[in-house]
């Protein structure tokens, strides 16, 4: 026998096969007898809360950095952006001082839940 004939014979059993399980539910589709599912009043249906979403606190912190960032008056124009991994807070972006750069530093240490800050900004006059 070919090889070529095995493999349409193979591919023709697949297609049959497909083609017979085209009318059936999916098995976890079926909840039970239609006398089950009629039988069963809405207050003996188990009741699923929605799963609670979950807070990324990386994302979370690093928001709050930048929000106490944009609240303070010598920085708050500056474009700084923030990464934060459990408690490390990264600043990256440029100021036009190093007293600026210093400043940012301070307002981002102060804000609940950093434990240290990484201080990437470069000074660059006019930025």
């Amino acid at each position: 026998m070919s090889v070529r004939l095995v493999i349409w014979i193979a591919s023709g059993a697949l297609v049959a096969a497909g083609l017979a399980a085209c009318g059936d539910e999916p098995p976890a589709a079926r909840v039970g007898s239609a006398n089950q599912a009629t039988s069963q009043s809405p207050a003996q249906l188990p009741i699923v809360a929605p799963a609670a979403p979950t807070v990324d606190e990386n994302a979370a912190l690093a928001i709050r950095v930048v929000a106490a960032l944009r609240r303070d008056p010598a920085v708050g124009k500056l474009g700084i952006d923030v990464v934060s991994a459990d408690g490390a807070v990264t600043l990256f972006g440029t100021t036009p001082t190093a007293g600026d750069r210093e400043k940012a530093a301070r307002v981002a240490a102060g804000v609940d839940g950093v434990r240290s800050v990484m201080n990437n900004l470069v000074i660059v006059a006019g930025s």
